[in-house]
């Protein structure tokens, strides 16, 4: 199946980091309170809890049973503060089964919400039946007929030695620190080669991770407006997050167009760092300035965004966002109305169409695309780069 978000293609290139890797054992119970404090924080943008209750149940036998298990990673934001690398669905379960409580499954994203504004789940969410049923561990009957001794067993109801076993199990967690340079770059690299849950995080799920602000809080609301998702072309949020990438890249281009190098993932990296320090008039000028850019396209037919294949054209939708916003900042939303035929003008240009086409990342591309949108949509002449 075709993606339906058409991402930029990315240059490679090698960087060499200077890290510290700390390991560490803490039993079951040291981890659950370091999560329960917040010492160790569930990264609310990264992918929902997707485990079943029989996987969950395996998990728990593990460590009932002694059998080890792959390691944590963890990132140390700051002193005595840790984000979760890798491991996310077994700290998650450790989380709930001491909690006695697992998700269903139709819950999961608004539960990663909830972890994000509390950093735990509150005993009012917890005790919702709506939201969580009993965590009962889950086991087929044994090959001699007979019930699995675990069958049906919550934390509370394990005999004492179980119990004890899996409160002291440890797990070894490995905790990294980047000391240099100072952008947060080699944990990509860690995500990217680390593939313990059977799936890669996308780089916006390892931003999630790594840059949490409100400033990000407030692009993650913007993506579930019925506005944007009219104009994205899907109902549903994406997984991976790559619909919060395309407004993440747009504010970058905006704010911060003339630093970029050749390096999306780099680039937005560096901003998500910035933006950790936006205030509050900063962040509701933004949000503001998306919303004045949904008034001035409400006459502009929302397909024009995606392709002929269905999936949305990121690079037509950054050059589109950064100009109209650009217009508006400089001179007002009255004075930035476009018309229907502008922007079909815009679309048929070749150079335009070659720029959100092939070598989107370039910086060429970016700088061609943004310098048409300007001509056709508002009548700005600028000097062709390569004239």
């Amino acid at each position: 199946m075709p993606e339906h978000y058409e991402m930029q293609d990315e240059e490679t290139s090698v960087v060499s980091y200077d890290i510290s890797v700390i390991p560490n054992d803490f039993n079951v119970m040291t981890i659950n309170s370091l999560i329960e404090s917040g010492v160790i924080s569930m990264p609310a943008f990264q992918r929902n809890y997707v485990w079943d209750r029989k996987r969950a149940s395996r998990f728990i036998e593990s460590l009932i049973l002694g059998l080890p298990i792959p390691q944590i990673f963890l990132y140390q934001v700051e002193r005595n503060k840790y984000s979760i690398i890798d491991g996310q669905q077994r700290l998650l379960t450790i989380y709930f089964f001491v909690k006695q409580r697992f998700p269903r499954s139709g819950k999961r994203t608004f539960l990663r919400k909830v972890f994000d504004e509390n950093g735990n789940i509150p005993d009012s969410v917890l005790s919702d039946n709506e939201i969580f049923q009993d965590f009962k561990l889950q086991f087929a009957k044994q090959e001699n007929g007979a019930p699995h001794p675990l069958n049906n067993k919550k934390y509370h109801t394990l005999d004492v030695a179980q119990k004890s076993s899996f409160d002291l199990m440890p797990i070894r967690c490995m905790s990294i620190r980047q000391n240099r340079p100072e952008d947060d770059g080699s944990i990509y690299e860690i995500f990217s080669r680390l593939n313990t849950g059977g799936l890669n995080l996308s780089p916006q799920e390892i931003r999630g991770c790594l840059y949490r602000s409100d400033f990000y809080k407030m692009i993650y609301s913007l993506n579930s407006e019925p506005c944007w998702r009219d104009i994205v072309g899907k109902k549903e949020e994406d997984d991976k997050f790559r619909d919060v990438e395309v407004l993440l890249r747009s504010y970058a281009l905006l704010y911060d167009g003339e630093l970029y190098s050749g390096s999306m993932i780099r680039f937005l990296n560096r901003f998500s760092k910035e933006a950790q320090g936006f205030d509050g008039e900063k962040i509701e000028q933004s949000k503001k300035l998306f919303f004045d850019f949904i008034s001035v396209c409400a006459d502009i037919d929302k397909k024009d965004f995606l392709t002929q294949t269905g999936s949305f054209n990121v690079s037509l939708f950054d050059a589109v966002f950064v100009t109209i916003s650009e217009k508006i900042l400089a001179d007002g939303i009255e004075q930035a109305a476009i018309t229907q035929d502008a922007f079909d003008a815009l679309k048929k240009d070749e150079n335009f169409k070659n720029a959100i086409t092939h070598s989107t990342s370039h910086v060429e591309s970016v700088k061609t695309r943004l310098r048409l949108a300007r001509k056709y949509l508002y009548g700005i002449e600028e000097p062709n780069i390569e004239d």
